[in-house]
């Protein structure tokens, strides 16, 4: 018998997380992109589970860096710096700049600039806007009189010049004339793939379920396919089905586009009248942005989870399914994106490929595996 124990990357990476209160830091100038690109990048990372600092409080010029924004920064694994037009204006965003660089050079601290558009040469040679602002932060220090502010303001001046040059010759992402949609996507599956996050969810230790895991896992990895994939996960209750789910949702789910892990569906559905409608909201609001409204027709919910999972590569987790009416009302009946991957945990061996999708000209490749 062997326990199963075999993510110690993740392990490390847990632990570092636990060191740090937050996985990102995000320094911008308000005036630019505060209620437009960083509010969304903002949601799109809160929405990912990846814990974010964003401070929304403007500073006038010549204010020190608050204490709570250098904490934050030091208590960050990684740091976002979205450098738009006005960021060198701001002698705040300078200060962040420095100290990020500080904790990368001296620690694992991870640093993402994106040159919203901006040139990486002007940041770097401190040319158009960011050569108009560092004259007029020249021009405020050789105008000030008191000997020590001078003093003070020329250092930071050459240590704000290094930063930006320092910066720019990073590696970063522009995005022109991209979507903004998709650009922030590409943000989040970076920041996933350089802090190694998997889920939140604590890795559960497996005893003699290897067999079951490595075909998990080989089924999960296998692109092969240009259709979608969905394995069943059948056994009774009590049998592991939902530990082996999660396991394998909390090491692979950050590789795909979006992802979503639906627990105790049919107990959730017992407990209330409601209950699918409160499980569909849960899927969307895992797998596409996330909305306030609460509807009270399940096929509004299904119409929006086909859109979701067509446009895509989702991987899904229906856990503890019981009829074939939560599966229509999850599933629907249309195609989905290629590589979209979907497990289902049941007691029942016929309930998946009796449901409507199957019924559909669109079939889905099916597999089994028993706990």
């Amino acid at each position: 018998m062997v326990v199963i124990d075999e993510f110690s990357e993740g392990s490390s990476s847990s632990s570092l997380t636990q060191a740090h209160r937050y996985d990102v830091f995000i320094s911008f100038r308000g005036v630019d992109t505060c209620h437009s690109f960083t509010n969304h990048l903002y949601n799109a990372l809160i929405h990912a589970n990846i814990t974010t600092f964003l401070d929304d409080e403007e500073i006038e010029t010549g204010e020190d860096l608050k204490p709570e924004l250098e904490s934050a920064i030091k208590a960050s694994r990684a740091s976002v710096i979205v450098l738009s037009k006005n960021y060198a204006t701001s002698t705040w965003c300078l200060d962040e700049l420095v100290l990020i660089l500080e904790q990368h050079m001296k620690s694992s601290h991870v640093v993402i600039p994106i040159f919203y558009h901006v040139e990486p040469t002007h940041v770097r040679k401190q040319q158009s806007s960011f050569g108009d602002a560092m004259d007029e932060h020249r021009q405020r220090m050789e105008a000030e009189t008191n000997p020590n502010k001078r003093s003070k303001l020329a250092q930071k001046m050459d240590r704000w010049n290094k930063a930006l040059t320092e910066v720019a010759d990073l590696k970063g992402k522009d995005i022109k004339d991209r979507l903004e949609v998709e650009f922030i996507d590409e943000i989040v599956k970076d920041i996933f793939r350089n802090l190694r996050i998997s889920s939140r969810f604590e890795l559960p230790q497996l005893i003699g379920m290897e067999d079951s895991i490595n075909f998990v896992t080989s089924w999960l990895k296998d692109a092969s396919s240009h259709t979608t994939d969905i394995l069943t996960i059948l056994g009774m209750g009590g049998m592991g089905k939902t530990s082996l789910a999660k396991y394998v949702y909390s090491l692979h789910s950050h590789e795909f586009d979006t992802s979503s892990f639906v627990e105790g569906i049919s107990r959730k559905c017992d407990e209330k009248s409601n209950g699918m409608l409160d499980i569909q909201k849960q899927l969307c609001d895992d797998i596409s942005k996330p909305n306030s409204v609460q509807f009270l027709d399940d096929s509004i919910y299904t119409s929006m989870i086909e859109t979701a999972v067509a446009r895509k590569k989702v991987f899904l987790v229906l856990d503890d399914i019981s009829t074939l009416n939560q599966l229509d009302a999850l599933l629907g009946t249309k195609g989905f994106h290629p590589g979209t991957k979907i497990i289902i945990t049941t007691k029942d061996a016929w309930l998946t490929q009796s449901c409507a999708l199957f019924k559909k000209n669109f079939k889905p490749n099916h597999a089994i595996v028993h706990t």
